[in-house]
């Protein structure tokens, strides 16, 4: 039986759990002589007989700050370091759940043997010593010892007991009250335990309670460490890889590019112009998890490729991952000859939280661009239209990138970074625009086609999406086709599940099914595209 069918109800009657305490409580009722055990678990029955609820993990989180205030094991997490667990995706399942509501696994209750077990009587009457009959001589405090183990010696239940062992050693002599007393409040002092478990596990604990170091990690984000090749790249026999893709990605060839930049990287792997080269290609084949991978290599061989900061925080914003989008901006300028006096030595970034960063990133590339006002620099602009995008201010970056534009209009990269910015600000027939300057320049240009498909189905033009989806996907398989000894699928996830959003939104289900399955060729045919 599954768990729902369990403890779900239908149409808000009793489940089965309920059920079975009513079954119980009916017999019980019938049955005229219970033992006492049986009116205790007839009296828990009762006490415990609501429907029980399912587990809500939102009203867990939310009573966690309570136990922390109760459980100071530890010095907590600063507000700067919670506050910002991926500000800016937005988490439909984080509905705030009902004030009243609390899980049942949260709720104290008295188990049967705790309400069975009742406190045993003596006729003995225990007497309290006053702190000062403690500071008494050795002696007093056997005598007293003596006078009560006399007092007790007929009582069989209390004569054998731990206390009573304890007191027959204070009147022998052999146990020292003091020593006893200064020794035990040592081995059981409350404060003392919480310091010893504070100081023995305060490195787990500050792993666990920091949640951001995990989720804001490149490994959470599915960024590799090392980069996946793709196999049976017979590019690998040619030692002229890198100037053949050169040539390929002048010609428009995005994946061939990236298959001869890949060879090249195996044949090379100290070279940071082919990690360089197959970073920026592989931002450009819709591939920003790998073009991360790659750029980062590149700038560990040599960080002083400008150009590579600007392109590697980008793959971050496109990623989710401001913080790491904001930390390599901060590099770029570390690099720059230009503009590395303006950054302090004497400040980490990366302990600030992402406010901190966004308002620090900004302020030092205004500076920078305050450092000569007359002059534009495409790049300065460029970083602060990626910034812009990062905190949604899409009129800022709209006119950070046309400031660039105004010095830089062959570039084609930034001719989709305007086109982007346009679309996320509600103007996509601007961004068509842009998109086709992209084209214009690069015609092999993936993202900015990919980027063309997303603007057409926001204006509801699904059937041109589709089509541009195709074209894109035929580039990457016409790649692989040329390379026959490969057996990896190198076309983007990403642009086959947008495919298949489209297919679902014009009701063509036989198209999605081909989508599933991956059939480029028959999908050529069903939306009349040339391969």
């Amino acid at each position: 039986m599954s768990l729902n069918k369990l403890v779900g109800g239908d149409c808000g009657g009793n489940n089965s759990l309920v059920k079975l305490t009513n079954i119980v409580g009916r017999d019980g009722s019938i049955t005229q002589n219970l033992s006492q055990s049986d009116r205790f678990v007839n009296e828990f029955l009762a006490q415990n007989s609501q429907v029980p609820q399912t587990f809500n993990m939102n009203a867990l989180l939310n009573n966690m700050p309570e136990v922390e205030k109760v459980s100071n094991i530890t010095a907590q997490p600063s507000t700067s370091q919670i506050s910002n667990v991926r500000p800016h995706m937005p988490s439909p399942w984080m509905h705030a759940p009902s004030a009243s509501f609390m899980p049942s696994a949260m709720r104290p209750f008295q188990t049967p043997f705790q309400i069975m077990r009742q406190p045993q009587t003596s006729n003995v009457q225990i007497q309290y010593v006053n702190e000062s009959e403690l500071q008494k001589s050795d002696s007093d405090v056997k005598t007293k010892a003596q006078e009560y183990v006399n007092s007790v010696k007929e009582d069989d239940e209390l004569a054998y007991n731990q206390f009573m062992s304890f007191m027959k050693r204070i009147s022998s002599g052999e146990l020292n009250l003091g020593e006893s007393l200064e020794g035990e409040q040592k081995s059981m002092s409350k404060d003392k335990i919480v310091e010893e478990m504070a100081e023995k596990y305060k490195d787990e604990w500050a792993k666990l309670s920091d949640v951001n170091e995990y989720w804001d990690s490149e490994a959470a984000n599915g960024i590799a460490k090392e980069y996946t090749f793709a196999e049976g790249n017979m590019m690998l026999e040619n030692k002229s890889a890198l100037e053949l893709g050169k040539e390929k990605l002048k010609m428009g060839d995005i994946p061939g590019a990236v298959l001869c930049f890949e060879a090249a990287a195996q044949q090379q792997p100290d070279s940071a112009e082919a990690w360089f080269l197959l970073g920026t290609t592989q931002a450009e084949n819709e591939q920003d998890p790998l073009a991360i991978t790659a750029l980062k290599k590149s700038l560990a061989i040599d960080p002083r490729q400008l150009e590579a900061y600007i392109t590697l925080a980008a793959a971050y914003t496109n990623e989710n991952m401001a913080k790491h989008a904001y930390l390599t901006l901060l590099d770029w300028l570390k690099a720059s000859s230009k503009y590395s006096d303006l950054v302090p030595q004497d400040i980490d970034p990366n302990k600030m939280s992402i406010k901190e960063l966004e308002a620090y990133s900004t302020s030092l590339y205004l500076k920078a661009a305050q450092l000569n006002p007359v002059q534009v620099d495409p790049d300065v602009q460029n970083a602060l239209g990626v910034i812009c995008n990062i905190n949604q201010q899409y009129d800022k970056a709209v006119d950070c990138f046309k400031a660039a534009l105004a010095v830089a209009s062959d570039n084609a990269k930034l001719w989709n970074r305007l086109g982007a910015t346009l679309a996320n600000s509600d103007r996509s027939e601007e961004a068509l625009d842009a998109y086709h300057e992209a084209l214009n320049l690069e015609p092999g240009f993936i993202r900015a086609r990919y980027n063309v498909g997303i603007t057409c189905m926001n204006l509801g033009a699904h059937k041109q999406a589709a089509e541009h989806f195709l074209v894109v996907l035929n580039q990457q398989y016409k790649a692989q086709s040329s390379n026959p000894n490969a057996s990896s699928d190198i076309s983007s996830s990403t642009i086959w599940t947008t495919l298949r959003m489209v297919c679902s939104f014009m009701g063509e289900h036989d198209a999605a099914k081909l989508v599933d399955d991956r059939n480029l060729s028959e999908l050529n045919k069903f939306f009349e595209v040339e391969p």
